[in-house]
C-alpha cells in the first residue's frame, strides 16, 4: 500500500503533493504518452522471458490512521509483480473502508499504482545490479468526490545488498506530474526505495518514499514494512499464506505540517 487516499472530510483529503515550473499542458500528456507507448510495447513482447512472477490478495485491518474517521481502516489489495527479460512490472490495487458520517454505510475508496521498469544497462560482480527507465500511474478517487491521475518518470537502480537472505532492493528518483481534483496538485520529486528479506519463513518487505520539492506543502516520509511468516510449510499447502503486521510511518501526512502517521495493522496475505 503505497500512497493511500484518506478516507476522510474534504478538507484534507485533497491534499497530496507539489512543485517545478514545468509547462503542464505539454510536460502531462507527453509522460502520458511515453509511458503507454513503453508499457504497451514490452506487454506485447511475446518472446519476452518472465523471471519471476506472483499475484496476491491480503486483507488489512488498524484502528489509529490519521485523518480517517475515528482511526479505523479496511483494506482490501490485490497486488501483482513480475520480473522479465525487458525489465519487469508492479501493480496494486486498494479497496479501503473506514467509518462514515452516514450510518447506514461505509466510506470507501480506491487507490492503485502501475508501475513499470525497463532495462538500461546491467553490470557484474557491482553494488548496482542494473540501472532502469522507471515509470509509475498512481490513480485513485474516494467517496467524498476526490480522485487523482498522477504520473511519474525517472531513472531506477536494482542493488546487490550483501545481506543473507535478501531477495531485492531498488532505489528510484522520480519525477512527479500531479492531477487531482483538489487544490494542490503542483509537481512534485519522490524518491522511492523498495526492498524484500527472507529467511526461515520470515518475510520483511516494504517501501520508503520520500516527497519534496513543494512550495506549499510540508515534505512527506513514509515507511511503511510489512512483517509476516509464511504459513505454507506449517499447513503442508501448495500456496504461500503470510500472517503478521504492516507498520505504517508517516510524516506529514499528505503534506499536512504535523500529522505524522504512526500505526500498526493486522496482515493476512494469500499467494496464487
Amino acid at each position: 500500500m503505497r500512497h493511500p487516499l484518506s478516507i476522510a472530510s474534504t478538507s484534507v483529503t485533497e491534499i497530496k503533493k507539489p512543485c517545478l515550473n514545468i509547462k503542464r499542458s505539454v510536460a502531462k500528456p507527453l509522460a502520458t504518452a511515453v509511458i503507454a507507448t513503453l508499457a504497451l510495447g514490452a506487454f506485447s513482447n511475446a518472446q519476452a522471458k518472465v523471471l519471476f512472477s506472483d499475484t496476491s490478495v491480503s486483507l488489512l485491518y488498524g484502528e489509529d490512521y490519521e485523518l480517517a474517521k475515528d482511526g479505523e481502516l479496511t483494506t482490501l489489495t490485490l497486488e501483482h509483480a513480475s520480473a522479465h527479460t525487458w525489465g519487469g512490472v508492479f501493480f496494486f490495487v486498494d479497496r479501503l473502508q473506514g467509518a462514515s458520517d452516514n450510518e447506514k454505510s461505509r466510506a470507501k475508496d480506491i487507490y492503485g499504482e502501475l508501475a513499470p521498469k525497463f532495462k538500461v544497462a546491467t553490470f557484474n560482480d557491482s553494488f548496482i545490479k542494473q540501472v532502469n527507465f522507471a515509470a509509475q500511474y498512481e490513480f485513485g478517487s474516494n467517496s467524498s468526490g476526490f480522485s487523482q491521475d498522477n504520473y511519474l518518470v525517472g531513472v531506477g537502480a536494482d542493488l546487490d545488498v550483501p545481506i543473507e537472505g535478501m531477495k531485492y532492493a531498488s532505489a528510484s528518483l522520480y519525477h512527479v506530474f500531479n492531477n487531482n481534483s483538489g487544490p494542490n496538485d503542483a509537481d512534485d520529486q519522490q524518491i522511492t526505495l523498495t526492498y524484500g528479506w527472507e529467511k526461515n519463513n520470515f518475510v520483511v518487505d516494504g517501501y520508503i518514499d520520500y516527497s519534496f520539492n513543494n512550495d506549499d506543502l510540508e515534505d512527506q516520509l513514509h515507511i511503511n514494512p510489512q512483517i509476516k511468516y509464511n504459513l505454507q510449510e506449517a499447513l503442508g499447502i501448495d500456496n504461500r499464506i503470510e500472517v503478521g503486521l504492516e507498520y505504517s510511518y508517516w510524516r506529514n501526512k499528505f503534506g499536512l505540517d504535523g500529522v505524522n502517521q504512526s500505526v500498526p495493522s493486522a496482515l493476512v496475505k494469500v499467494h496464487f
